[in-house]
């Protein structure tokens, strides 16, 4: 579970947050990473980390809500290292507010991304990875404010993550018996820098303490914790684990 020697793992939005943990994650242990994320800059900033640290890894620049790019995407990273082992969705976008003052061309935005972008990849990541003797594996990051649970001005946001988990659910089953692993996993968020928990703090009414108080364990995720959570279910030892949404939640949703 922990060595990724020879694989070749593509993180999507992987220039800061979640992203950049789970792709130095991947790189430290053997794999060769090809590192995606709409800003040029800090996608890149990612790859040099990597590779400054002995890794292996190159960036290609994508907009995961258009899939002409996403289709580029797949065949660069196929064209780079001739294969695709495991590929890690992790690109998103925020929206916070009610749903009775929520606007339906921001909500646009956020199902291009959120939701879009996860077919677009399942489809060309599929694609690659049937030509593969060993199929491969693929995580669609997911939310507790999916189809878990509610979080007050966080419903849209939430409406696109539990489309994600029908998708995913539907596409593991479609090609389970290729040898293509397909899961998503629900966090609550995790304590790095700049994500998506964050800014859902920066930009929400609700305040931080009140959510931590409904988390059993008292705290958000640690990188370690994400990051291991997103190897198991890339492992092979996860082979037969099908269509389900791994909720690593600290209890939050238990309540």
């Amino acid at each position: 579970m922990d060595d990724f020697t020879g694989k070749v793992v593509l993180v999507t939005g992987a220039g800061q947050a979640c992203g950049r943990v789970i792709a130095e994650d991947f790189a430290a242990r053997g794999a060769k990473v090809v590192v995606n994320d709409i800003d040029r800059e800090t996608g890149q900033e990612t790859a040099t980390r990597i590779t400054d640290a002995g890794g292996t890894a190159e960036f290609v620049h994508a907009d995961v809500s258009k899939e002409d790019e996403v289709a580029a995407l797949v065949d660069a990273t196929v064209a780079t290292y001739r294969r695709l082992d495991c590929a890690v969705n992790n690109a998103g976008a925020e929206l916070t507010g009610t749903v009775a003052d929520s606007d339906a061309a921001a909500f646009a935005t956020l199902l291009a991304t959120n939701l879009e972008g996860i077919r677009a990849c399942l489809k060309h990541e599929i694609r690659v990875m049937r030509a593969n003797e060993q199929g491969g594996a693929i995580v669609n990051m997911s939310s507790v404010t999916s189809d878990l649970t509610g979080v007050p001005e966080n419903g849209l946001y939430g409406a696109t993550k539990g489309g994600v988990d029908a998708l995913t659910k539907a596409a593991a089953i479609e090609v389970a018996k290729e040898g293509i692993s397909i899961n998503a996993l629900a966090f609550i968020g995790a304590d790095v820098g700049g994500g998506m928990f964050t800014r859902f703090f920066e930009m929400s009414h609700v305040p931080k303490e009140q959510i931590l108080a409904a988390i059993p364990i008292a705290r958000t995720c640690r990188p370690e914790e994400l990051c291991a959570a997103v190897r198991y279910l890339c492992s092979d030892e996860a082979r037969y684990v099908v269509g389900t949404t791994m909720v690593l939640d600290g209890g939050f949703t238990a309540m």
